[in-house]
């Protein structure tokens, strides 16, 4: 196999890395769809994506406040601040050493390069803790507050998902659909409370000029979660050092 050096990285299509992560990416069973982005990379092997970064908006206003303690976070320009939402290697390339933080920092300096102010991301940590970010520099930021999504019943056929909770909540239906809105309304009519599971906070910071972050910085552990966690079958969104 070719050293990860000798790849090449290009900013890519939707059309183009969409297959990639409909196939391999872990969050697939979950979400279908990703949210679109000028900052889409692609490693290359000759003409095959063996990898696919893509960096995104922040998903809330709110975090300016969480993070830097801006009040008027609805005012604040919010350009050039990115989350890196969706990373994912091939399986045949996940052993290549080094390849994922390999890329992952090739990305970051063509996104720093175009005005990008600060970088957010998140590793589940019921999937992975975030060795590729550590890698790259990112200051870790210690795991994100207990959260819970909404879920009502809703059958296959109108797009429900399989919800495995729903035994141990003593519930019979097994499909369910999450709800983002109505919380209580839904409660009330036979939704359900699940809790979310619970995420590695990384940032990078290159605006000297943003006030300090308000989260407390911690010392980042590999708990090795990483190396066996892989519910996906092709799952590829971390990476697996050895």
């Amino acid at each position: 196999m070719a050293q990860a050096i000798n790849y090449k990285i290009k900013v890519a299509t939707r059309a183009e890395i969409e297959p990639v992560l409909t196939r391999y990416h872990y969050l697939t069973d979950q979400s279908q769809s990703f949210r679109s982005s000028k900052h889409c990379y692609a490693a290359m092997d000759g003409e095959e994506i063996i990898a696919v970064c893509i960096f995104t908006g922040f998903p809330v206003a709110e975090l300016f406040k969480g993070i830097w303690g801006i009040q008027n976070f609805k005012e604040f320009d919010q350009s050039n601040f990115y989350e890196l939402s969706r990373l994912c290697i091939l399986p045949s390339y996940q052993r290549t050493k080094g390849l994922a933080s390999w890329f992952v920092s090739r990305c970051l300096k063509q996104l720093k390069r175009s005005g990008a102010r600060a970088v957010l991301s998140y590793a589940d940590d019921e999937y992975h803790c975030g060795v590729v970010y550590a890698a790259c520099n990112f200051d870790y930021y210690g795991l994100s507050a207990e959260k819970c999504n909404i879920w009502v019943p809703c059958s296959a056929e109108k797009g429900g998902k399989f919800l495995p909770e729903h035994k141990r909540l003593g519930r019979s239906e097994t499909h369910w659909k999450q709800m983002s809105r109505g919380w209580r309304e839904h409660l009330d009519n036979g939704g359900i409370k699940v809790l979310r599971g619970r995420k590695h906070r990384f940032l990078i910071v290159w605006d000297k000029s943003l006030p300090s972050v308000f989260w407390p910085k911690q010392k980042w552990v590999n708990n090795k979660k990483d190396l066996t966690i892989n519910t996906h079958p092709a799952s590829t969104a971390y990476l697996r050092e050895e």
